[in-house]
């Protein structure tokens, strides 16, 4: 444990967050043999449909449905029998749930499938989250405490004094260097990074792999521009195209780690030096690769992939459909040592980029923290013919006007500029990948 750590942990505490004896645990839980492994998961598994089912009338309704009746009290549930959670299975949960006593803070995820949703966290599912991604995080030598730098999602709202100076302390004891990943990507802000690197020297880089493999091919064809090379890249949000590892640990890293994740469960699954594969992280979630139907594949078959969060009570997440496919890897040893399952690939997780008509780039992601500002809109997606013109596809039970639809773009052109022209659609649909996904940006630019 990175003395940074300790003291973290010490604090946690003091102030009753458990944190050094989950931390404990979590670290525990890698020496773990692959069958105790298997048997906690299981157990956690068990007791969390049994008490989500006690606890949530809406939850036990729809478990009711599917199966016909609802299992009796402490007897063991396939997961077959439990219904495929959606995103509007849990926007309509949220809905009409009142806020848990054990609810550390709501949150909302990023909406990259083009539907955001709310809820609920305890504060040990939160201890737990930091935890198992640090974790995961270490096997990249990317843990807190490490020199790293994040090309990461700025907040876009200034806030207090009061949370900016904690903030602040919380990154210089941790060792982190953040740069907006939301700026417009022009050749003098991939320099500006290019200079944060070489000045802080960081042991590993983490960010948005699309930004990245830009800022690789900014190197590439800019010689000098990158005199430190940190050890380590861990991906976020999006997954690799074919020739990207090479372009990365080529010009900017030595080498990369594919980390697999999203704001509902923090870290899923995380590469292992042998890189053959997402170790899942199943003393905190139960993942399954599932057909139409929600029953589980063979290894190797790709399905759909649904997330069981073994450690939040206040949030039936179980079978929680992520918006992803994958295939699992067989259910063997890894030759790194590590009990955890293996995810063998993810597909749909390939973030698009927003073309300005100066020649920038501005991250996809950006959109999603634009559009949760507005209640009103259901979904949304980007259309981008030429850099010049986008058209903004939104769902809505409203009639889009005028009024509604100035301060979308007010937000957008803090980004995108005032060159681009904006047009807007009210949709009854959003189009879909081969995978499934909503597509948040159909691009016809393609990057070179």
């Amino acid at each position: 444990m990175h003395p940074t750590t300790f003291l973290s942990c010490l604090y946690g505490e003091l102030r009753g967050y458990r944190r050094l004896r989950i931390r404990r645990r979590v670290g525990a839980g890698e020496r773990l043999s692959r069958e105790a492994l298997a048997a906690l998961s299981e157990a956690l598994f068990q007791a969390h449909v049994q008490l989500s089912i006690a606890r949530f009338p809406f939850y036990a309704d729809a478990v009711a449905r599917h199966r016909g009746a609802l299992p009796k009290p402490g007897a063991p549930v396939q997961p077959e029998e439990l219904p495929v959670w959606t995103r509007r299975d849990q926007r309509a949960f949220f809905e009409q749930q009142s806020r848990p006593a054990d609810s550390f803070y709501v949150h909302q995820t990023s909406g990259s499938t083009g539907l955001p949703v709310r809820f609920h966290i305890t504060r040990e599912s939160w201890e737990w989250r930091n935890a198992v991604t640090d974790r995961a995080y270490t096997w990249a030598g990317a843990e807190e405490g490490r020199r790293s730098v994040y090309l990461w999602a700025a907040e876009q709202k200034r806030p207090p004094l009061s949370q900016r100076i904690k903030h602040g302390v919380h990154l210089v004891l941790q060792r982190r260097w953040y740069y907006d990943a939301f700026q417009a990507m022009t050749d003098a802000e991939r320099a500006a990074l290019c200079r944060l690197i070489d000045r802080v020297r960081p042991e590993s880089i983490v960010g948005y792999t699309g930004m990245l493999v830009d800022v690789a091919r900014y190197v590439r064809d800019h010689p000098g521009a990158l005199r430190h090379r940190p050890r380590t890249m861990v991906s976020a949000a999006e997954g690799l195209q074919s020739g990207q590892r090479e372009l990365l640990e080529a010009h900017l890293v030595r080498e990369v780690y594919l980390g697999y994740g999203s704001r509902e469960f923090m870290s899923v699954g995380m590469e292992c030096a042998r890189h053959a594969g997402y170790h899942i992280n199943t003393d905190m979630v139960r993942v399954e690769v599932v057909d139409d139907d929600g029953r589980a594949l063979p290894p190797g078959e790709t399905g759909r992939i649904v997330v069981t969060d073994l450690r939040n009570a206040a949030t039936p997440f179980i079978r929680y459909e992520i918006g992803d496919t994958g295939a699992m890897a067989p259910d063997e040893p890894c030759g790194c040592g590590k009990p955890f399952p293996r995810l063998l690939s993810v597909d749909g997780r390939l973030q698009d980029v927003v073309h300005t008509p100066e020649g920038g780039m501005v991250n996809g992601l950006y959109l999603t923290y634009t559009m949760r500002q507005f209640d009103w809109i259901e979904g949304y997606q980007v259309v981008q013919p030429s850099r010049a013109r986008i058209t903004v596809r939104l769902l809505t039970p409203e009639a889009l006007t005028p009024e509604r639809i100035a301060p979308v773009t007010a937000l957008l052109r803090k980004k995108l500029g005032e060159t681009i022209a904006i047009d807007y659609e009210r949709a009854d649909s959003l189009e879909r990948r081969a995978t499934g996904k909503v597509a948040l940006v159909i691009s016809s630019i393609r990057s070179e």
